[in-house]
């Protein structure tokens, strides 16, 4: 058997799966699009041959997966996944391992990339950190004491379900907004839509608009957009000094697609998250993620050579 772990990252929208070596590096990888509204024996089907494709012939230690969350780690079972139709209550480790004949660790996706980080990257000088991937959600893992913070059903580190603030507009049903509705990628576009449609100067005015569109104008010097960074950069640093008075951490390390605007979000990021501690929980840095977008892949791989950080034993 070769010294090899299978790693699969289940998303509402690519499937990717790689063939990983114990340092975490990346042998070979495939991706497909997810047939997310076709169920879970569509989607396993997919994952099964994207599996053969990067396999071809060679054995494995076992299989990590990481998929979106809510997901009960500790009996491998779904709640409920937004992105993907079908998926509640569904079986996904036992049924996973029943169609690879390979032993599999499921793992929530931020937990996955904070153990990545962990392991192999940002996260590799500390105990105690917070890891938090910003894209379309806000999803996070928690590291204590060298260890993933599980709490009931392995389902700790939902960082984005926070809630934010009880004045603002609530969900259906009466729920709080979260940290998500206001911090992700949606929230800036949304904000920079109704600003831009007021601002005939700015480039965004006239733009299809997307999160990506708003760095980039402000890159290029846009008062509109830089405004809009600023804001969002606030807005996560005061999310962020909520997690610090919780759990006080050594660090916290951005990962997910906003992590791409790094060097524009930084220094107000840092400084709002400073300007929000309390005395004696200063001087808490928050770092880029080292292993990027393929951080969850690299951490679904390292449950199998680090059993000790898995939620469970197949």
């Amino acid at each position: 058997m070769t010294d090899l772990a299978l790693a699969i990252d289940l998303g509402g929208t690519n499937i990717r799966a790689g063939l990983i070596d114990p340092s975490g590096t990346i042998v070979t990888q495939a991706e497909t699009r997810t047939r997310a509204m076709d169920g879970p024996i569509v989607v396993l089907d997919q994952i099964a041959a994207l599996a053969a494709q990067v396999l071809q012939g060679t054995e494995v230690k076992g299989v990590g997966m990481c998929s979106p969350g809510p997901i009960d780690t500790l009996k491998g079972q779904t709640f409920f996944i937004q992105t993907l139709a079908g998926f509640e209550g569904f079986p996904l480790r036992q049924a996973l391992s029943d169609r690879l004949h390979l032993p599999v660790q499921v793992e929530n996706d931020g937990i996955s990339g904070a153990v990545a980080e962990l392991c192999f990257g940002a996260g590799r000088a500390y105990q105690d950190f917070v890891y938090a991937t910003i894209s379309t959600g806000i999803g996070g893992g928690i590291v204590v004491d060298g260890r993933p913070l599980r709490g009931r059903r392995g389902m700790a580190g939902h960082i984005g379900h926070m809630a934010f603030h009880r004045d603002w507009p609530r969900h259906k049903g009466g729920k709080l907004p979260a940290f998500e509705d206001y911090g992700a990628g949606p929230a800036l576009t949304a904000r920079a839509m109704a600003l831009a449609a007021k601002t005939p100067t700015s480039p965004l005015h006239s733009e299809i608009l997307d999160a990506r569109a708003v760095y980039r104008a402000a890159a290029q010097g846009d008062h509109l957009a830089q405004s809009l960074v600023h804001d969002e950069a606030e807005l996560l640093g005061m999310g962020f000094a909520s997690l610090a008075h919780i759990l006080s951490p050594q660090a916290i390390i951005l990962g997910g697609g906003m992590a791409q605007a790094w060097d524009q979000l930084q220094p107000t990021l840092q400084a709002s998250l400073d300007a929000h501690l309390k005395p004696g929980f200063e001087g808490i840095p928050i770092l880029r993620a080292e292993l990027g977008t393929t951080s969850s892949l690299i951490g679904a791989a390292a449950l199998i050579f680090r059993p000790e950080l898995a939620s469970s034993h197949p």
